[in-house]
């Protein structure tokens, strides 16, 4: 920046070469009539103005270079954002690193470049004083009006882009909803409506646009056109002065020069404020993404944990809505143990897992692992000993290898194998077209339902999981796929992890260490499942397919809420 600045200070300087070489040409060379001055007057303007634009082209460099690097620095904090706080990324909103590469665009664009020749703006208007105060009023006058002009154009950009923000929000969650859901789209015969609803909510979102435009391109035009009326009454007043004897010839060709240099880019920030509007909004959306990241306190890296879990008086709750989803939850678990909890749907279990996952923050209460508060660890780091196998399967592009070790840049080949082993999905895995190497697609959508779910089960086990949490693991599995997960999430716990799964079916109730029952997001009982299943009001199953287990779970905390 200390480069770019100090080559638009001589790009400046430079640019007064040319009506000083015009005063001194007509008002001297002409008069003393001596052909090597005017020799030595054009070497040295044409040695300067080639400086100037080498100048130039080193500022657009510098400044291409310097916008590279502003996205290369802000990116990793954005995404970042993103990836620790989805909640606060909306549907349809523009995501962050779309408006950092807007930014990008921004300062490398001639705007920025004449935003940093605009501080020199006063210096050419006192030299046109110096000059002749004529001139000085002129350049005075066309520079207010130009700026009035250029207020009244940032002002209709700002309030139409403003409009068509929240238009354009719901245009881009309507498409993204259509493209996500094509298929559905396509078997509902409903291709055409959703083309129709679509252009409807696109002209909602344009309209505003083009309206700014236009508006924009008036007053541009309009600027062009005073521009222009200023540099004639600059010569028509610098030749009734000559006429009057009161400046000399070369002042009338300087005074033209300076005054259009003086107001061209006040010209060409009027026709840009849409942009500079733009890029004010985008900086606004992006600073509000970083700075929680560039203020976060650096967490102490903690032993690994053996698995023990803690939920104490755990209470969620959204924001405008009364009723808590979650309320004063409380059991433990000591390590290498099995935790399904069951109930109603809209109970709250899936809630209760993104909290222990460290998705979401409790309202009110504390999760711990190994006596640590979850928002005690570094992120990265509990990452790393939490498996997560949300409900709806998300399964990110590329191969069965690449999904199941995710972004670990550790992973080994062997260590993917063992994963899939562990969750009884490496045979499957072996019967696909490529086996590990197979293309999945977005979201895995060249595979079924069940086969996302054992490959997702394998991405939980990965690496040194201690705390595996599993949403609906059998949800998509064959009575077979059932027995494999059973088998599977006993291998894990066989090899030290503690396991808390949610379920509608019974199956996994038969390896149960302990059964948690939530029903409108309060805790009904906590206990083995012997204990839980007696209860008035548990989920009816067959008494075969409980295993009672001969001695109580050990917990570090637990009992019957209510």
């Amino acid at each position: 920046m200390v480069w770019i600045v100090a080559f638009s200070v001589s790009i400046n300087v430079l640019l007064l070469v040319l009506p000083f070489y015009s005063i001194e040409v007509f008002d001297r060379v002409i008069s003393s009539g001596s052909v090597e001055t005017l020799v030595g007057l054009t070497v040295i303007a044409a040695v300067a103005l080639i400086f100037s634009a080498a100048f130039e082209t080193l500022r657009s460099r510098l400044l291409s270079r310097f916008a590279v690097r502003f996205e290369r620095y802000l990116a990793p904090i954005v995404l970042e954002s993103t990836i620790v706080d989805a909640a606060n990324h909306g549907d349809g909103r523009t995501h962050d690193l779309a408006k950092v590469r807007e930014l990008r665009t921004f300062l490398s664009s001639a705007v920025v470049a004449a935003l940093l020749d605009a501080p020199f703006l006063p210096a050419f208007i006192l030299i046109l004083f110096f000059l002749h105060p004529w001139y000085g009023v002129i350049a005075l006058i066309g520079t207010a009006i130009l700026l009035t002009m250029g207020i009244a154009s940032r002002w209709i950009a700002r309030a139409e882009i403003a409009q068509a923000y929240q238009a354009a929000q719901k245009t881009q969650a309507t498409l993204d909803g259509i493209v996500r859901h094509s298929s559905l789209v396509h078997a509902m015969g409903w291709t055409r409506g959703a083309i129709r609803e679509f252009m409807d909510l696109n002209d909602q979102a344009l309209s505003p646009v083009v309206r700014a435009s236009e508006r924009v391109y008036v007053i541009g035009a309009v600027a062009r056109m005073v521009r222009t009326i200023l540099q004639v009454a600059a010569i028509a007043a610098g030749a009734w002065l000559v006429l009057q004897s009161e400046v000399l010839v070369g002042s009338l060709i300087a005074s033209s020069i300076l005054i259009a240099r003086t107001l061209q880019p006040m010209e060409g920030l009027i026709s840009a404020w849409r942009a500079l509007a733009s890029a004010h909004e985008a900086w606004k959306q992006v600073q509000e993404a970083a700075a929680p990241m560039l203020v976060r306190e650096r967490r102490t890296l903690l032993p690994s944990p053996s698995g023990r879990i803690e939920v104490m008086r755990v209470t969620y709750r959204m924001a405008a809505v009364q009723r808590p989803i979650l309320a004063g939850i409380t059991f433990g678990c000591l390590p290498s143990r099995i935790i399904v909890v069951i109930g109603p749907t809209g109970a709250g279990k899936s809630t209760l897992l993104r909290l222990m996952a460290g998705l979401e923050r409790p309202s009110g209460g504390t999760i711990r692992l190994d006596n640590a508060a979850l928002h005690d660890w570094d992120p990265d780091q509990l990452g790393q000993f939490v498996g997560y196998l949300p409900q709806d399967v998300q399964l990110l592009g590329g191969t069965v290898a690449e999904a199941i070790a995710g972004f670990d840049e550790h992973a080994r080949d062997e260590d993917v194998v063992a994963a899939a082993k562990l969750a009884q999905a490496h045979e499957m895995i072996l019967s696909l077209p490529a086996g590990y190497q197979t293309e999945i697609g977005r979201d895995g959508n060249k595979l079924s339902g069940g086969q996302r779910q054992r490959i997702g089960l394998a991405r939980a086990f990965f690496g040194n999981r201690k705390l595996i949490l599993l949403d609906e693991p059998n949800a998509n599995l064959d009575p077979e796929g059932e027995q494999a997960l059973c088998s599977a999430i006993e291998r894990a716990k066989a090899r030290g992890a503690t396991l808390v799964i949610v379920t509608h079916r019974p199956r996994l109730l038969t390896i149960a260490d302990a059964v948690l029952f939530l029903r409108d997001g309060v805790q009904v009982s906590f206990g083995s499942p012997a204990e839980v299943l007696r209860l008035p009001g548990t989920p009816v199953l067959k008494p075969h397919v409980v295993r009672h287990s001969t001695e109580p779970p050990k917990l570090a905390t637990g009992g019957t809420a209510r």
